[in-house]
This record gives structure tokens, sequence and C-alpha cells, in this order.
């Protein structure tokens, strides 16, 4: 499937959609909870969808009305809880949050399991699965540090130090698995990354009656809590508004109003304000939404370590600048769907941006964009960035972007409703 962006002036409103993070997180915790949870605005995309059919197979039952999810939960006691047994077979998708964060929930049952997943997921590595989980009692088994895995033994309560510097999404799983173990655990993590995510991580746990303390760079994770069902309403994704909110700075002469993001719950690409402030976007906000107008971008030097899956849109906007602009943090971004530092600098380069990554920079020189045939190399994210391009720059075609639905398939529809011009 292709893409058609055509250069358009932007203008109204739009709703960001629901964030694919903070649900997968929901399901976790409605899985574990004894009795009925209910969560609300629950995203149409790929990955929450995979998410939801793993605390299926876990046991959990599901019902879906629309967006609205109502799971019965109780996991892994399902002798007592009076949910099924969990399958002995779990697929994450192409979602390597759900297999990172799910591979520690699986080991709770015990037995024998095994893990795998589809497309870019099978060539992304997972060989934090054996250090995070051989001290707290799994045994794994993979091939070449890929999916599929086979989990076997049960977790159990221990004591580590692991090092996060590559991802956090795996410490998220150990932190929501820990607390149904009997026995407190301690993790001390080196090199943390991403730790917005970590604090999202927490607020869900707490927000379902469960708590984590912490010491420094430790985690005491209290044994034998019990996760309580909740209704709870799955906020705006602000990785979502990304790339609306970067083609309103470039295209919108009389504002975008993007809806439905806050900070109730803390969101990694939250960062994109701090980032408009350092290019000098002019932007308003609220409880609720962001208004971004039209503004000459200036050159700005921004550390992405911590909300990496910006790197895209952020480098599309720096494209547009009146100076050269650099981003840190591009070591993160070899193993996401596509090695993105990569992808950023070949596909960059066919719309006549140079882009340059040396050791942990990423330095892009800002042009005039020319027309476009891009790869997406199957990266939801990739399309986005092409879609800023386009839309802000000149015509660009993006092969494959049918890889926008892992996070956001109604991207298209949504930036058609506010004037961009878009065949596909």
């Amino acid at each position: 499937m292709k893409a058609e962006f055509t250069p358009s002036e932007i203008k109204g409103v739009v709703t960001a959609p629901a964030s694919k993070s903070i649900a997968q997180r929901y399901v976790a915790a409605a899985l574990m909870a004894p009795g009925e949870s209910t969560i609300r605005q629950y995203p149409n995309s790929e990955d929450p969808f995979h998410a939801r059919k793993l605390i299926e197979s876990l046991g959990a039952t599901v019902s879906v009305s629309k967006n609205l999810l109502s799971v019965k939960g109780g996991y892994p006691a399902y002798e007592i809880h009076g949910i099924r047994k969990p399958s002995d077979q779990l697929f994450a998708g192409e979602s390597g949050f759900a297999a990172r964060l799910f591979a520690p929930i699986i080991a709770l049952s015990g037995g024998e399991k095994t893990l795998n997943g589809k497309g870019t997921l099978l060539n992304r590595p997972v060989t934090e699965f054996d250090s995070y989980l051989s001290p707290f009692g799994v045994q794994v088994e993979m091939t070449d540090g890929k999916l599929p895995v086979v989990l076997k033994g049960q977790l159990h309560a221990g004591e580590a130090e692991l090092s996060a510097a590559h991802s956090s999404q795996f410490l998220s799983g150990m932190l929501m698995a820990l607390p149904r173990c009997t026995g407190d655990s301690k993790i001390t993590v080196t090199d943390l990354t991403s730790r917005p995510y970590i604090d999202l991580t927490i607020a869900v746990m707490k927000s379902f009656g469960v708590n984590v303390k912490e010491e420094g760079n430790s985690f005491i994770i209290r044994g034998s809590q019990r996760y309580k069902p909740q209704d709870v309403t799955v906020d705006g994704d602000w990785s979502g508004a990304v790339p609306l909110l970067i083609i309103g700075a470039l295209c919108a002469e009389e504002g975008l109003l993007v809806k439905g993001i806050n900070t109730r719950l803390p969101q990694a690409d939250q960062a994109i304000l701090d980032v408009f402030k350092l290019a000098e976007i002019d932007f308003t906000q609220n409880e609720h939404s962001v208004k971004v107008f039209a503004s000459q971008v200036q050159a700005f030097e921004f550390d992405a370590t911590h909300c990496p899956d910006l790197f895209p849109c952020i480098a599309a906007l720096a494209s547009f600048g009146n100076g050269v602009s650099t981003l840190k943090g591009a070591k993160r971004l070899v193993t996401k769907e596509s090695n993105r530092a990569s992808a950023i600098v070949e596909e960059f380069a066919k719309s006549g941006i140079r882009v340059v990554v040396r050791g942990d920079d990423m330095i892009i020189y800002p042009g005039h964009a020319r027309p476009a045939l891009w790869n997406s190399h199957r990266d939801h994210r990739m399309v986005m960035a092409a879609g800023i391009f386009g839309v802000a720059g000149a015509k660009t075609t993006v092969q494959n972007s049918e890889a926008i639905g892992k996070s956001y398939p109604d991207f298209f529809v949504d930036l058609q409703s506010i004037g961009a011009r878009i065949k596909h």
C-alpha cells in the first residue's frame, strides 16, 4: 500500500488517538485484578489489539463494545478467581512492548510457555529476557537472542541489579508482575533510559491499588499485593499527537487545535512541547488540548534519550529550520521497528535533507524539500515523518504505508479532516 501526501494548508480541530502505551498497561493490570474492570476509549490500533488478545490467552474474559472493554481478571490464580486456564502458546503480534511487558506476567503462572510474534518483532533482539528473568527463577530459551522465547518455571520474589540502557520496557513488566509474588523484591537499575515510561507504569499500578517504592536507583516491590478492579479511561496519545502538532507548526497559519491530550499521566512524548519552546514554535496549551500556529522553526538542540520515539518527527521538524539542529540519543534507535537512525538518514536524503549520525548525535541540515518516494521500512513513525514532509514540503509518496496501523490507523483520515491532501 502507498500513501501520497501533497502540500496543504492546515486548519481546524482534530482529536488525538487514545494512547496505546497506557492502554496496554491498563489491560495488564486488569488481567491481574480479580473481578471486572472497565477500560474506556480503548484504541483500535494493532498493538493494543494484540495486548487484548494476550490477556484472553492468559485466561481473562474480555467483552468489547466499540471502544469499551470489560475485563474479568484474576490471573494467575485462575483456580480461585474463575478465569480460564492460561494457554501455553502466547502471541504478541508485532508489539515489542507487549512482548517485554507481558513476559514476566506470563511467568507468574509457571510451567512452560512459548511467546512468539510476527513481522519486524521477529528481528528485534530480546536478550534481556534472560538477564531479567533468570534471577527470579525463570529459565529462558531462545534462538539467536530473538523470538520465539520459551519460558520455564515460575516467577518468584528476588533481588537483582539490572541494566535498562537499551529499553525500559522489560523493567515495566517486572514492576507489574513482582507484586503478585510471595515475598518482597528489589531491582537496582543501572543506565535507566526512557524514565517517563517507568513513571507511567508506576502511576498505572497505583491507580489499580499496587505500589512501588523507590530508593535511589532501586525499586522495592512489596510482595502479595493485589490489583483491584477499576473503571478507567485511556488518555489521548501524545505520540500520535506529535505529527499533527508538527504539521500544524509548519502549515497552520490560522492555527490547529489538537484535543484530547493532557498531562494527567506521564507520557514521554509530552516532551514535544519542550522541543517547540526550543524551536520557538507559537503554541498555547490548556488542560485538554494544544493549539499550534505556523512558525519559523529556529535551529535547536534537544536530548531525546528518554523519548526516542520522537526522533523521526522532530528530525522532520528540524528539516524546515533556519539552521543546523542536533538531536542526542541516536543510539536508542537501532532496535526499533526499523533501524530508525539509518532509516531517517536514507529517506530524508531522498527529500533533499542531509542527516548525519555521529555517535549518539543526529545532526540535521535543513533545506528545501523536494518530491520523493520513501520506503517506510514498515515503521509507523517513518510514515508519520513522510506525512510531515509531504504536507509541509513537497509531494511525498511512502511505500508500505499500512505500517501506520500499528499505532494510529486513523492517521490519514484525521489529516484529511484538517485539510491535508492525501491519496491512499
